[in-house]
């Protein structure tokens, strides 16, 4: 992005948390929320093949950039992203949200104005804590700053981690509630922490599909099983009802790549 074009993305949206990653025109509009930690990196590989179908934005987490402070708990983070999302100039269609993600793709949906009801794609992300201490996440919290390291310097790393301990503590004392009417597809792993999730979502997803993949939670965004993970994404989208109206905003571009910084 530009420096003038980031300058009045700024301007406009205040450091945005709602962030365009692709372009194209399409039959489906994509959301994609954030997991653990808040960034958008992990889902730069599934955002390649989800934005053939459609425009695609990704929500960040708040505490990313200096002076901000980050959420610790879900239902803010739902309550603020469903305005970002129902400021969108389309409906979106589709909402995607790998390990937290998946519990903020399904709170969001539930908070959109009007009766709108986006197709749901939960991603090794289970509605039920490990335990009530963030301790019991310590492999998943290292595994994640790990990974953060090897592409921020020194403030951003600190931002990262504060961002992680507190989406911890969210993790901690969320409890699923409701139940969404559309659409669903869950996504587990066999190696996942929480086997039992497909049961534990039952109770709050009316109409839902179960894949699994042969890997572990931080191997089902990378290759070789994003392959597979897209392919079951596409067989959910393509069963869509044919008679469902489209809106698509006037002047979209045909084709544009990641337009904001993506931590």
């Amino acid at each position: 992005m530009s420096h003038s074009a980031r300058t009045e993305t700024t301007a406009v949206l205040d450091r945005p948390l709602l962030l365009p990653l692709g372009r194209r025109t399409g039959d489906i509009s994509t959301v994609v929320f954030h997991p653990l930690g808040g960034g958008l990196l992990p889902y730069l590989g599934l955002v390649a093949h989800l934005s053939r179908h459609g425009p695609v934005h990704g929500i960040r987490a708040l505490g990313l950039e200096e002076d901000e402070e980050p959420d610790t708990r879900i239902p803010d983070m739902a309550d603020r992203y469903a305005k970002a999302v129902a400021a969108l100039p389309t409906r979106p269609d589709l909402f995607v949200g790998w390990s937290l993600g998946g519990l903020l793709a399904f709170e969001t949906a539930r908070r959109l104005p009007g009766g709108h009801t986006p197709d749901l794609v939960l991603v090794d992300s289970s509605p039920a804590p490990l335990g009530k201490e963030p301790e019991v996440y310590d492999a998943v919290r290292r595994t994640v700053l790990s990974e953060a390291e090897a592409h921020m310097d020194t403030d951003a790393l600190a931002r990262t981690e504060r961002t992680v301990d507190a989406h911890l503590k969210a993790r901690t004392l969320y409890r699923a509630e409701g139940r969404h009417p559309g659409r669903t597809l869950l996504i587990t792993c066999t190696g996942s922490d929480d086997p039992q999730q497909a049961l534990r979502w039952s109770p709050h997803l009316a109409g839902v599909s179960v894949r699994s993949l042969d890997t572990d939670h931080f191997g089902v965004l990378r290759a070789p099983h994003l392959r597979q993970l897209n392919a079951h994404i596409q067989e959910f989208t393509a069963s869509r009802s044919n008679g469902r109206s489209r809106r698509h905003a006037p002047g979209a571009e045909r084709c544009r790549a990641v337009t904001a910084p993506v931590r």
